[in-house]
């Protein structure tokens, strides 16, 4: 099982050094993936055919930008990425990784596949903001919605010391300034191993503010604009 262009199992364990354990699990995801996808939905056949390098790779490169310890919670996991990755690479001793998802189908997915690879993971089939009850190290979130809407739902956590390790797309700069009008953060930019006019960008700090929109409260490390 590998993408259209050859990138599959081998060449991921190559890139990324993952254990040969860690690799077995990332594998019975993408198996267990494969056996739902088109009933629920949950990707189509242009995406599936490079699932390895742009879903699976794409997750991975989040994994050593996280805590070292704590529960970590990902919004809007649909398909399970980065949430099911994160949760087969990471040691289940630093902590369970809880998928929020709204849509029952997709529930019913990311249970079977963290079944069937054996993850220290759970899931939450509730709305992002009805959930209140779950502490978080860190918060994840891939293309679940745009910077400044992301950091409304995030808030709870964000606002309580919590990291947000977020990837973003060719638009980040223009999404990270919208932010910058409602929130104050320290950020650092981490360019994506796997598209070269994406970013992850890593939140701290966050706390919400009352200002000019012509200022500008952000401290900022790694790349700039």
């Amino acid at each position: 099982m590998a993408d259209l262009d050859g990138y599959g199992p081998q060449a991921l364990r190559a890139e990324t050094g993952v254990s040969r354990e860690t690799l077995e699990k990332l594998t019975t995801l993408i198996q267990t993936l494969d056996a739902w996808r088109l009933k629920t939905n949950l990707m189509g056949p242009a995406e599936w055919g490079r699932v390895w390098r742009r879903h699976v790779l794409d997750s991975i490169q989040l994994v050593p930008l996280l805590p070292d310890y704590g529960q970590i919670v990902d919004l809007g996991s649909g398909a399970g990425f980065p949430g099911l990755v994160i949760a087969a690479c990471r040691p289940a001793g630093l902590g369970e990784t809880v998928l929020v998802e709204s849509v029952g189908k997709k529930c019913a997915f990311l249970r079977a596949a963290i079944e069937a690879a054996d993850l220290s993971a759970r899931v939450r089939n509730v709305r992002v903001e009805a959930l209140t009850d779950e502490p978080a190290a860190a918060i994840t979130a891939r293309a679940f919605a745009p910077l400044p809407k992301l950091l409304d739902y995030a808030a709870p956590w964000l606002e309580a010391g919590a990291v947000g390790v977020f990837p973003k797309g060719e638009r980040w700069e223009e999404e990270l300034t919208a932010a910058e009008k409602q929130w104050k953060f320290a950020h650092k930019v981490i360019p994506s191993r796997t598209s070269d006019r994406g970013v992850i960008l890593k939140l701290s700090e966050v706390a919400r503010v009352q200002q000019n929109p012509n200022s500008c409260h952000r401290k900022s490390e790694g790349r700039g604009r």
